[in-house]
């Protein structure tokens, strides 16, 4: 038997990814997406579908938000970053405040929920208690109101699972920045460059946290403490440390002979020196210390076609003069 699609006068189009989601959304995050798929507003002026949709009943103000930052938090649904703000309805209406406080946005775009507004989402979304209570043990503390909402935001809006946000609070420990605001800031941050699976984001905060803690010691070491890093030292610090991946053994090998070589503390000469010692293999300290004293005896024995400290000096001279 053949079937063939009666599509009348009009047809609702929506990406075939929304099949993906069809486990997570429930029966009114559906009913609304293809309301709102159906309604010519919709694509010319969102609010005004969503008015059309609440004259006729189809949903609430709140409901309609809710329903919407799910599917913004799944990527389907693109929201204008120029708009950070909804408008509220007419100041008659009887529960204007509340509407209001629901369709209030950060920056970004994370909704902030009322009171109400969260009861539906923690409704409508039952692994949310067992995740907060989960937050809550990681942050040892019991968050209000405002801090379940960013909670539930980044499930419901961002579309983020629990263990994506359990790593990213956890995190948050490590770094001593207890705080959701810190969390929420950092969540949007990643969202939005595409940092969504748990393992990518697993590497990406280990790398935060790798330069943290080299970042202090290495500014230290060069006298740099009291003063902001330049973009390019930023730059070079991070190579050294996440690119060539060198321990902080190493970068204060090259640290010693660039003072001892120039008598000052220089960024770009040491970063001539660890990008040779990379290009040449050596991936140790002891490696390093082994290859100039093979280099040494060499010159000692006269089996040196050159010599070897001159050229060395001199090449790193030449590239640090370029730069």
């Amino acid at each position: 038997m053949k079937l063939t699609w009666n599509f009348g006068t009009d047809a609702v189009l929506l990406p075939a990814a929304v099949l993906e989601h069809l486990d997570k959304a429930t029966k009114k995050d559906i009913r609304i997406l293809l309301s709102l798929a159906a309604e010519p507003l919709a694509r010319v002026d969102l609010e005004a579908a969503c008015k059309a949709l609440e004259q006729k009943q189809i949903a609430t103000a709140g409901e309609i938000d809710a329903v919407l930052a799910f599917w913004r938090g799944t990527g389907l649904l693109i929201a204008d970053k120029s708009e950070t703000t909804v408008s509220a309805p007419p100041a008659g209406s009887a529960k204007t405040a509340e509407t209001a406080q629901v369709r209030v946005v950060t920056e970004r775009g994370m909704p902030v929920y009322s009171s109400e507004e969260l009861s539906g989402v923690l409704e409508r979304r039952k692994e949310l208690a067992g995740l907060i209570d989960a937050c809550q043990r990681t942050f040892g503390k019991i968050f209000n109101t405002s801090e379940v909402s960013v909670v539930a935001g980044m499930v419901d809006y961002l579309g983020f699972d629990g263990e994506y946000i359990l790593l990213l609070l956890s995190h948050c420990v490590r770094m001593e920045k207890k705080s959701l605001r810190y969390a929420e800031k950092l969540a949007i941050t990643l969202h939005d460059e595409g940092v969504t699976d748990p393992t990518v984001l697993e590497e990406r905060l280990h790398r935060i946290e790798v330069m943290a803690s080299a970042t202090g010691k290495i500014r230290a070491m060069f006298g740099a403490a009291s003063r902001s890093l330049t973009s390019k030292e930023k730059r070079m610090i991070e190579n050294w440390v996440c690119g060539l991946q060198y321990p902080h053994e190493i970068i204060e090998f090259a640290y010693e002979i660039t003072v001892d070589t120039i008598h000052e503390a220089s960024f770009s000469y040491a970063n001539t020196i660890l990008e040779r010692w990379h290009a040449e293999g050596y991936q140790t300290l002891e490696d390093i210390k082994t290859a100039i004293a093979e280099y040494r005896r060499q010159k000692d024995d006269g089996r040196s076609s050159f010599d070897v400290d001159d050229f060395w000096e001199a090449a790193l001279k030449r590239t640090y003069g370029e730069q």
